[in-house]
């Protein structure tokens, strides 16, 4: 539990996140405006910040993919995720309903975030805006899984989006699966899921509690790695290529939460 001293550090941390969250975005926005230049780098310093506030130490193994443009697919622990990623020079897919969410909702707009309504009427609609993106040479990041969770194993990747990678007019996409791992808590590997549920927030986890929870924790380990490069036209179908991509994410995830 944490002790009164980590308590005041739950107090510095909260009062520091909301300023930087009122006050990134407005410097967003005048850069914008006057177009200062590189300003479209200020949402990856933002999540940056983030992770400097809460004390998450990410780091990264493999190569991150350099063309453009990437897909990357990354498994979906919890919304700290978008904190971790949120420093890839890509933009994020998020179903339509994060949109309205407080706080994450705001968050994902200043990211240019693009909102995908996962309906099969609108299925055509939405792979358009993605290839739109795309063939601007603009990176995306994906989380396959549709949802999140408790941080020690992969669902399935769904492979409907990744027909967003077929561009037959367009520049060749590159495909990186991506895994993400919540590993030490205060120097320790992380061995139960209590202290795994600090930064997994899956199922029916209520928002706020759980944000407000974070504030007094001790140091974490964030780990990224990063998979070789792979190709939708390298596979015979879409979902060879969702099956393959969510192998390399799940044993990576499985050594990483065993401290390998």
């Amino acid at each position: 539990m944490p002790n009164k001293n980590n308590y005041f550090i739950g107090f510095i941390r909260i009062v520091l996140i909301v300023l930087w969250i009122v006050t990134m975005p407005l410097i967003y926005m005048v850069a914008r405006l006057v177009r200062v230049p590189k300003y479209t780098q200020l949402p990856h310093v933002f999540h940056a910040g983030v992770c400097k506030i809460l004390g998450i130490q990410v780091s990264c193994s493999g190569s991150m993919s350099e063309r453009r443009p990437t897909l990357y697919l990354s498994n979906h622990v919890s919304y700290v995720d978008i904190f971790v990623l949120g420093q890839l020079p890509a933009y994020f897919i998020a179903k339509a309903e994060v949109a309205s969410w407080p706080v994450l909702g705001t968050l994902a707009q200043f990211q240019n975030t693009l909102f995908i309504e996962r309906k099969a009427g609108r299925a055509k609609q939405q792979l358009k805006v993605l290839q739109n993106h795309l063939e601007q040479s603009n990176s995306l990041t994906l989380f396959p899984e549709g949802t999140s969770t408790n941080g020690t194993h992969v669902e399935p990747f769904k492979s409907t989006l990744l027909e967003s990678a077929n561009l037959p007019d367009g520049p060749r996409v590159a495909i990186q699966p991506v895994t993400v791992a919540y590993t030490h808590y205060d120097g320790e590997l992380i061995v139960d899921q209590q202290t795994r549920d600090h930064y997994a927030w899956y199922a029916r986890m209520p928002f706020l509690p759980h944000f407000l929870g974070l504030m007094p924790r001790k140091k974490v380990s964030a780990k990224i790695h990063f998979h070789p490069v792979c190709y939708l036209d390298e596979f015979e179908t879409r979902k060879e290529c969702a099956q393959h991509c969510q192998k390399l994410v799940a044993d990576r995830l499985d050594a990483l939460v065993r401290g390998e």
